[in-house]
């Protein structure tokens, strides 16, 4: 009974902020989306294209609340096209004759280049790109560390729980744990709730006397990302090691079957 009486009041509550949120959407929702539109015309105000002699300069509305600016002659756009949104430029290529050609770069809130498509006036020459796709991965245990690496060097890392006994060295294979070594990132697999793990083995790699191993890349059950890395209170399991979601979502996309990866104590 007493749990009730101190219950209701909590539950009336959380009905009443709910319901005033409800209410007061257009307005918080309205500001979310000025302030953004906002902070994008603040980072194109220095913005003057180089336009082609005898065309203008032009800006118009792109994906809602973005703004694109181009040159352009008689309806028809000439040279450069960037496309900008959230206070960054998400886009820039090139037109002829009002067709995209020539490179189409493509951006990152970090103003890093992630991708590029190649076009021939209007007609698309080589499929999108991602050119932060990672050459290998490693494991450091000792610091807790999965890191992206490109060109020999670590160009994203992320925090990760590891099971129990992980972190020692020269453990049998048969009790669960990630033992150093080489290993390739086998499968990308995702369930129907949607949520994704990648397998990797030391499958082809492993000397003839050596048994195989594996272990999974699995996103944290809890998705407050933040939470699980200050409680460490769950996460992996034996065979496994957890990142929170979000950094599943950008490894997922960063990352293709056959990357190398190094595991280190």
């Amino acid at each position: 009974m007493k749990l009730k009486k101190h219950s209701e009041p909590a539950i009336v509550m959380l009905i009443t902020v709910a319901f005033l949120l409800l209410l007061t959407s257009p307005l918080w929702i309205g500001w979310i989306m000025e302030y953004e539109h906002n902070k994008t015309r603040d980072a194109i105000v220095g913005v003057n294209l180089q336009c082609p002699q005898g065309t203008v300069e032009k800006r118009e509305v792109w994906s809602k609340l973005g703004i694109a600016i181009f040159c352009e002659k008689e309806g028809i756009k000439q040279g450069v096209w960037q496309a900008w949104d959230g206070g960054y430029m998400h886009i820039e290529g090139q037109y002829a004759d009002g067709h995209k050609d020539g490179v189409w770069k493509y951006f990152n809130a970090r103003e890093e280049q992630w991708g590029e498509r190649t076009y021939a006036l209007g007609k698309e020459a080589s499929g999108l790109i991602n050119l932060l796709t990672a050459d290998a991965m490693r494991l450091n245990k000792n610091e807790r560390m999965l890191y992206l690496v490109k060109n020999s060097n670590p160009y994203r890392s992320y925090g990760v729980r590891l099971g129990a006994g992980h972190a020692q060295s020269g453990r049998s294979p048969d009790d669960g744990s990630v033992l150093e070594g080489a290993y390739l990132l086998g499968t990308k697999d995702e369930d129907g709730k949607g949520r994704k793990s990648l397998v990797v083995s030391n499958s082809g790699l492993q000397a003839e006397t050596d048994p195989q191993r594996y272990f999974t890349i699995k996103a944290h059950p809890n998705r407050m990302g933040w939470a699980w890395q200050l409680s460490g209170l769950w996460g992996a399991t034996k065979s496994s090691i957890a990142v929170s979601h979000e950094d599943m979502e950008e490894i997922w996309e960063l990352v293709e079957s056959g990357t190398p990866l190094e595991v280190l104590l």
